[in-house]
């Protein structure tokens, strides 16, 4: 019999968020993955408040995704993505979107 044991290892950001600049009216995606034992879970925040799913935000079901469709200036501001898992937490690198006005 063998048995593997697995260490819990703290989160790791491995995918940072990009910054983007875009025009009212288009759809824009943040990507964050990040790694860790157990798996964590990612929440987004912006300008330090979380984000949740509603009409015109909408995370993946491993939150590794974020869309904001049909964005306008009130979009505008610095996202950034949280893994948590038992062991600790890492924060991702803050991402700027910037809208544009048409």
């Amino acid at each position: 019999m063998i048995i593997l044991y697995l260490s819990p290892d703290k989160p790791d950001i491995a995918t940072h968020p990009q910054n983007i600049t875009t025009r009212e009216g288009q759809n824009v995606t943040l990507y964050c993955n990040a790694t860790g034992n157990p798996a964590p879970t990612i929440a987004w925040n912006k300008n330090g408040y979380p984000i949740n799913n509603s009409f015109s935000t909408i995370l993946s079901p491993s939150h590794e995704q974020l869309t904001i469709r049909n964005v306008n200036r009130i979009d505008s501001g610095d996202y950034i993505c949280q893994a948590k898992n038992r062991v600790g937490t890492d924060t991702s690198n803050a991402s700027t979107i910037n809208v544009q006005c048409k």
